[in-house]
């Protein structure tokens, strides 16, 4: 019974991790290349719009791990793949550099919610003498996949486009929300 338990906890790491870092994954290579030629943005709005995603997340993760621990885990994260989902599809309709801020803003709180809850599945997934193999799995699986991600978004946005591109970034973030609740279940 153990063994089943330890190998269904590894099963869901393995889909979580996969899907979780596919939406990731898709978007970091091509992002800074879409940003340049779709608004003509500088370095320094690179710098900045990747700043301030990064500053939103650091602030936002203490309120999201304690929103993990008051709601539930899987709805936190839930929430934030959804909101992740509609920030991808927004970068289709994004119209000038001020949007892309406000869409970076909105990513940065849609991965505060994701990050501490993603991590604390994955902890509560494995024993507690093995969360370290549990997390190592994990992670090991999301740089994985987003190394794979990163090919595929190359041949994806130079042979079809960034739309298409981004629905997809988009689809893997809403199918990873749903799986995570059909999970739970």
């Amino acid at each position: 019974m153990l063994r089943l338990k330890s190998s269904r906890s590894l099963m869901l790491a393995l889909a979580l991790s996969t899907l979780y870092s596919l939406g990731v994954g898709l978007l970091g290579p091509i992002y800074p290349i879409f940003v340049v030629n779709r608004f003509s943005a500088t370095i320094m709005d690179l710098g900045f719009l990747y700043a301030l995603f990064c500053g939103v997340a650091a602030l936002f993760k203490v309120v999201a791990g304690k929103l993990a621990d008051t709601y539930g885990k899987e709805k936190v994260f839930f929430a934030g793949v959804m909101m992740g989902a509609l920030c991808s599809l927004s970068y289709i309709y994004v119209p000038n550099i001020t949007g892309l801020y406000i869409i970076e803003f909105l990513f940065g709180i849609s991965y505060a919610l994701q990050r501490p809850s993603i991590l604390a599945l994955m902890v509560d997934l494995g024993e507690k003498r093995k969360s370290g193999t549990v997390l190592g799995l994990f992670e090991s699986i999301y740089d994985i996949t987003e190394a794979t991600a990163a090919l595929l978004a190359t041949i994806i946005a130079t042979k079809i486009g960034f739309e298409t591109l981004f629905y997809i970034c988009s689809g893997c973030q809403a199918t990873t929300g749903i799986f995570i609740l059909k999970c739970k279940r």
